[in-house]
């Protein structure tokens, strides 16, 4: 019976060491600090990223990640995960998975649609190497937005592309050696979205659109989706899909080519970019009212195509971390029927029309 003991308390000794061990050579955090709750097509998302550590010269690769959800009772809701098992593990899903040594991957919340409303914890546990695990709790909070805002164009329009889990706003790695030297350290386009206008067969373009002018979007006007001050205005850069890389350490915003920021209130600012060259007659300072023009869809700066790329940040300046955004009176067009909307958001592949008189 003493042999017995003795071995049951050598592995709980082992167990104890192994975790503090994991706990000093890796480290992990996620960003935002605080995650936030956004309520998408009748379910609830929180989009955010973890940031792992290897502190030491070891490999690590990431081999489970188990989630559950916990309601403010502390009562378990649900439990997910992604492994290694199988001929086509589930944990591939997650691209970076490893660290050789010394350094740091971001990896984007596998798990970004939980249950509604009662969500009040989320335990991670991160195992490594099949045999090291760490527990990571995030506690996410939901988002009220201050100001009412109207969709920022009026035509006919395609999410081209939005911030769901596949989306390319969503996976800005700023963790991600090229993009960190350029000063990046959070998502500031978290929850942007790529808006383009079509005609009413979903067409983007008259013909090739090999010429800006053959895109429905290129010219279309940009709205003020609240009443605010302009914080920042370029207007003077070409319609040529290009910007200066170099100068991306001096100014992020270089990525937009022309631009509007728009400062709705405390930590709430909009911002329009690859605007058309000259299109704005805004100022710093100016005042605006919602649905007023300040602006027109262009092709400057890191722009593929004619259109607007809007989002909701909580600064104007570096560093800035993107907010979700939520609309009034608009319309999802679904084939020959419409699905109008009070108030909500609006996803990627959707095509909408703003219903506001403004």
């Amino acid at each position: 019976m003493k042999k017995i003991s003795n071995i049951l308390i050598l592995i709980v000794l082992i167990n104890i060491n192994s975790r503090v061990w994991a706990q000093e050579t890796i480290k992990i955090e996620h960003k935002p600090a605080v995650p936030l709750k956004e309520f998408v097509d009748s379910q609830t998302v929180i989009n955010f990223d973890f940031v792992i550590e290897n502190k030491t010269a070891d490999t690590l690769k990431l081999t489970k990640v188990l989630l559950r959800i916990y309601d403010k009772n502390n009562q378990l809701l649900k439990e997910k995960f992604l492994d290694n098992n199988g001929t086509a593990p589930s944990i591939n899903m997650i691209p970076n998975k490893e660290l050789n040594g010394v350094g740091i991957i971001n990896i984007f919340n596998p798990f970004p649609v939980i249950p509604n409303d009662i969500t009040e914890k989320l335990v991670y546990t991160f195992t490594f190497n099949n045999s090291i695990s760490i527990e990571h709790t995030v506690i996410p909070k939901n988002y009220k937005q201050a100001v009412d805002f109207i969709l920022p164009v009026k035509n006919t329009t395609l999410v081209y592309d939005g911030h769901d889990y596949n989306a390319h706003h969503r996976r800005f790695d700023y963790e991600f050696a090229p993009i960190k030297n350029f000063g990046f350290s959070t998502n500031f386009m978290r929850y942007a979205y790529d808006f383009v206008k079509v005609d009413a067969n979903g067409k983007m373009f008259k013909t090739d659109g090999l010429q800006d002018n053959d895109w429905f979007s290129f010219g279309t006007d940009i709205l003020a989706v609240a009443n605010g001050t302009i914080v920042a205005v370029e207007k003077s850069k070409l319609d040529n899909k290009q910007f200066d890389m170099g100068e991306l350490k001096n100014n992020q915003m270089e990525l937009f080519g022309n631009y509007v920021i728009i400062q709705h209130g405390d930590k709430l600012f909009t911002v329009y970019g690859h605007m058309k060259q000259n299109s704005s007659t805004l100022k710093t300072g100016d005042k605006v009212k919602q649905g007023q023009k300040i602006g027109e869809i262009g092709t400057s700066g890191s722009a593929f195509m004619p259109h607007l790329h809007f989002e909701v940040r909580n600064t104007s300046g570096a560093n800035a971390e993107g907010l979700p955004s939520y609309f009034s009176d608009f319309s999802i067009l679904l084939g020959n029927t419409k699905q109008n909307i009070k108030y909500g958001t609006v996803n990627t592949g959707d095509i909408f029309i703003s219903n506001t008189k403004k």
